[in-house]
């Protein structure tokens, strides 16, 4: 088995955490016990490679990959945690409370520290289908309160001035400095993939000369998270 690694890691032949033992662990179903007995250690010893409390080499990254099911890669590199910033009902956007702390998400690619996710949770029965989408976007423009340039003719979370609710729709801009929005009441399909007949127009809804706040374009859509790997981080 062939593992790329720099020439630091090389030469202490033991890495630092953080890694990605807990999440591997995880998603291979086993638990830390079973793993530790596989391993022919104890299960202090893997609580303490997964914390980050105890280094482990590369060759027992390698042991580990075989039992879980994975590559050394997967469990020597820190995935990166999403913070979920709200929730989707048809095109309204309820941002967190994290009075109770943060909720985030590990993703089996790169993300740097200003994506965002929103999680749909629609109420209407018709659009529960779609549920458990993962929306990814750049918080960036919301610490600048500016609208992204890269947001217009696209898909993107915004907030109209004068206006407390935060929204999805499509943006397009107009002259003068204001925008018109394309609202359609399933995000951004139709939520039971039936066009209807009197609606041709992509959007149910639309409206003109609208002042933004700020808005910043959805960069990706997660269809099915779980089965790409993603994972609720536990604190």
């Amino acid at each position: 088995m062939n593992l790329h690694l720099n020439r630091v890691e090389l030469n202490v032949g033991a890495l630092q955490m953080p890694n990605n033992l807990e999440i591997m662990i995880r998603k291979s179903g086993m638990l830390r016990k079973d793993v530790a007995t596989q391993m022919n250690i104890r299960p202090e010893t893997v609580s303490r490679h997964c914390s980050g409390a105890l280094a482990f080499s590369i060759d027992q990254a390698k042991l580990y990959s075989a039992i879980l099911g994975c590559t050394p890669q997967d469990i020597l590199f820190s995935q990166n945690a999403v913070p979920l910033f709200g929730t989707l009902d048809n095109d309204f956007v309820t941002v967190c409370d994290i009075s109770d702390g943060e909720t985030s998400y590990h993703v089996p690619f790169p993300a740097n520290d200003n994506m965002r996710f929103v999680i749909a949770e629609h109420s209407q029965q018709n659009k529960k289908w779609a549920n458990g989408r993962m929306y990814m976007f750049n918080n960036k423009a919301i610490l600048e309160q500016k609208v992204d340039d890269n947001s217009f003719m696209r898909l993107c979370i915004f907030k109209i001035a004068n206006d407390n609710k935060i929204r999805f729709g499509v943006v397009y801009p107009e002259p003068g400095g204001t925008f018109s929005i394309g609202f359609n009441k399933d995000s951004h399909t139709k939520s039971d993939g039936i066009a209807l007949p009197d609606t041709p127009a992509p959007h149910s809804e639309i409206q003109n000369h609208l002042n933004l706040v700020w808005c910043t374009p959805i960069l990706n859509c997660l269809m099915q998270p779980d089965l790409l790997g993603v994972v609720l981080k536990t604190h």
